[in-house]
Order: C-alpha cells, then sequence, then structure tokens
C-alpha cells in the first residue's frame, strides 16, 4: 500500500491529536460555564459513533494505492508490476504477475504469501506454465477442517517440514523490494486522480530497476 498525498501518518496523527485535545479543551469550558455534566453517552449513540468512525475509515482505506510485484529474488529486479486501489482478495493478480514474469524470464519456482493462497493458481502455475508453486493455505492451521484442494493439501505438507520451509523464508526478499521502492523513490503517490497514481507506481518499479542496473554497471 502506498499513500494517496504527501502528508506522513505521523503527522497526521499528531493532528488530529491535537484536534482531540482542543476539543477536549472546549467541552470542559462549556462544562464549567454550564455548572453541570452533561448527560452520557447511552449505548445507542455509542454504537453510531464507532459506527461513523469505521466508515470513515473503509473510506479512506478504499482510495490507497495498491502495488503487487512479482520479483526476482536473487536480484531484487521487479519482473512484473500491477496496481489496484484499496484493500480487497490479492488472489486475482497471481496469474496476471506469473504470466508477465514468465515472459520476461525462465521461472521454475514462484513464492507467495497467504494472500495468493487460491487452487486455481496453483493448478493454473503448474499445469499450464510449469511452475512449481509454494504458497501456504490460509487455514492450513492443526485443528482446522480439511483443506479443500489437492495443492493446497499438497502445501500444507510441504511447508511443514523441509527444505521446501527453508526455501520459502527467500520470499521476504519482496518485502525488501517495497522498501527500497518507498526508501528510495517515496511512499507517497504525486497524481492526485486514480488513474495517474497507477501510472505513478509503475513508473516508480520501472526507475526502480534502472537503478539496479546503474548499479551493476558500477
Amino acid at each position: 500500500m502506498f499513500e494517496s498525498h504527501h502528508v506522513s501518518g505521523y503527522f497526521a496523527k499528531r493532528c488530529k491529536q491535537s484536534e482531540r485535545e482542543r476539543l477536549k479543551k472546549q467541552r470542559k469550558n462549556r462544562r464549567k460555564q454550564r455548572r453541570g455534566k452533561p448527560p452520557p453517552l447511552t449505548p445507542t449513540q455509542r454504537k453510531a459513533a464507532r459506527r461513523r468512525g469505521r466508515r470513515l475509515c473503509a473510506r479512506i482505506v478504499k482510495r490507497l494505492p495498491k502495488l503487487a510485484l512479482a520479483v526476482h529474488a536473487a536480484s531484487h529486479v521487479i519482473l512484473a508490476a500491477r496496481t489496484s486501489t484499496g484493500t480487497g482478495a490479492d488472489h486475482p493478480h497471481f496469474f496476471p504477475l506469473l504470466e508477465k514474469a514468465t515472459k520476461r524470464m525462465p521461472i521454475h519456482l514462484v513464492l507467495a504469501d497467504a494472500g495468493y493462497d487460491s487452487e486455481p493458481n496453483h493448478r493454473v502455475a503448474r499445469q499450464e506454465l510449469g511452475v512449481r508453486t509454494l504458497i501456504p493455505a490460509k487455514n492450513g492451521r492443526p485443528g482446522r477442517n480439511r483443506l479443500k484442494g489437492y495443492y493446497r493439501r499438497l502445501m500444507q505438507r510441504c511447508l511443514k517440514a523441509g527444505p521446501d520451509k527453508r526455501c520459502y523464508g527467500q520470499r521476504w526478499q519482496v518485502e525488501t523490494v517495497n522498501s527500497m521502492l518507498k526508501r528510495n523513490l517515496g511512499s507517497a503517490c504525486r497524481a492526485r486522480s486514480t488513474i495517474g497514481r497507477k501510472k505513478d507506481m509503475l513508473l516508480r518499479s520501472v526507475t526502480h530497476n534502472i537503478m539496479i542496473l546503474a548499479k551493476m554497471q558500477d
């Protein structure tokens, strides 16, 4: 997730805190003037206030820019990128990313987090693209119901122990790339429109690859 503006989260948090303190001070002064305590909120009023807060938070999250990446773990080069807005399911992005990545270089193994867990994703990657997948199942913890899908049950066995479990640790290289993008190129999009923000994130991905290539030539 990227920020939709240049104001840092800490600054916004401090502004909200200052505003709450100012309003609290105003209410306190009004109470002194009235010489009486205001009636407490009823449970219905408290629920309504929490509901308004959740709706406001949901509207903000829906506008946040989101970038999905396919990364080469050894070199941190971005092989494919896909943009969207707001939170949502990650597994629809899996096949388009993998398909573009396989056109740019041969891939034998792909690692992804549980957000991309889907039986069709395993099946398409292995049977159509010939790429072995390691994706942990979302509800593959002990004590739960038996997983549905042959490949999802296979992931549960493969990632429980053995070399596949150690190999899966390389998935964190994509988090390194996310950190490099935000530290080197900024975490806030400069564009104001949704289309502009998507182009901004794609441009940062291309710039990231150019910076890595330039560093290799030094």
